[in-house]
């Protein structure tokens, strides 16, 4: 199945650089680019990683195109896929923190 990329579901994830442990601000860019790599997005979907230095920013954002979501359209959107939203998000933090474990090892 493929899916143009302007009709893709666009999550923009802002990592935390204390979930990289006391010294993560010092390495959240590098892991952010490291996670860009090593997580894949479902067809459905596409992921980007930024570090969250703004705590006044949002963890996740969902977008189509240009247009930002609000929870009720994300959920709508993902139903089309019978996904949960919870679902759907619970699944990313799991590749993500299996990927900080990946990225802490290399260290």
């Amino acid at each position: 199945m493929f899916m143009s990329q302007d009709k893709r579901l666009h999550l923009l994830y802002r990592v935390e650089p204390g979930c990289l442990g006391p010294t993560g601000i010092n390495f959240v860019e590098g892991f952010c680019e490291f996670a860009q790599k090593k997580i894949k997005a479902p067809v459905y979907a596409q992921f980007g990683f930024v570090p969250r230095y703004d705590k006044a920013l949002s963890e996740r954002e969902y977008t189509i195109g240009n247009k930002n979501l609000s929870d009720t359209q994300v959920i709508a959107f993902l139903d089309k896929f019978d996904k949960k939203k919870s679902d759907f998000e619970e699944q990313i933090d799991e590749l993500l923190s299996h990927a900080i474990d990946a990225y802490l090892n290399r260290l």
